[in-house]
């Protein structure tokens, strides 16, 4: 299941879906008992800010997903290779899921990117205040994911790359 507003994530959901001949369904569509006849649950979620969405899904189903193994992977304009960045992006998300849920959680963070000239006026409002912010401290300040927003902001950029699913289908085929 997928949550995609800007196209990114569901990219990456055709990529990964035919390697694990997955059934897919967009967050809004599943329904009470649809996640019973599964034994993996995939979210794939955008990031926004540090946050995903389609996580109240998981929180709502809480009960039945207790014994199914679970993955989520992010797709954002967040530099995945900032381990540092990812690790505390990661435990954020852990610590909004419910504790019985969040010991089975395995997230995958992926490249995601931006359709600037799409982005609702809430998103580019953020993303001007955010911009501003960072436009105003010094360059030795700056973290390579702070270098790649002001790099793409006012921008459409594709980071996207189908070699990021091959770490989420081999975990998947181990399991």
């Amino acid at each position: 299941m997928y949550n995609s507003k800007y196209g990114f994530t569901k990219k990456y959901v055709d990529w990964l879906s035919p390697e694990l001949n997955a059934d897919v369904y967009p967050v809004k569509k599943i329904k009470p008992g649809m996640l019973d006849s599964y034994d993996i649950i995939i979210l794939g979620s955008g990031l926004f800010a540090g946050n995903i969405t389609g996580k109240k899904i998981l929180i709502s189903n809480k009960e039945k997903l207790k014994n199914k193994k679970l993955i989520i992977f992010t797709c954002g304009i967040a530099d995945v290779e900032d381990i540092e960045s990812m690790e505390a992006i990661n435990k954020k998300i852990l610590s909004e899921m419910p504790e019985e849920l969040s010991s089975q959680i395995k997230i995958f963070n992926l490249q995601g990117g931006i359709n600037y000239s799409k982005l609702s006026f809430m998103h580019k409002t953020l993303m001007r205040i955010t911009y501003k912010a960072l436009s105003h401290k010094a360059s030795s300040d700056l973290t390579r994911d702070n270098i790649m927003f002001l790099e793409a902001y006012g921008k459409d950029r594709d980071y996207t790359d189908k070699k990021y699913i091959t770490v989420i289908s081999d975990y998947v085929r181990q399991l």
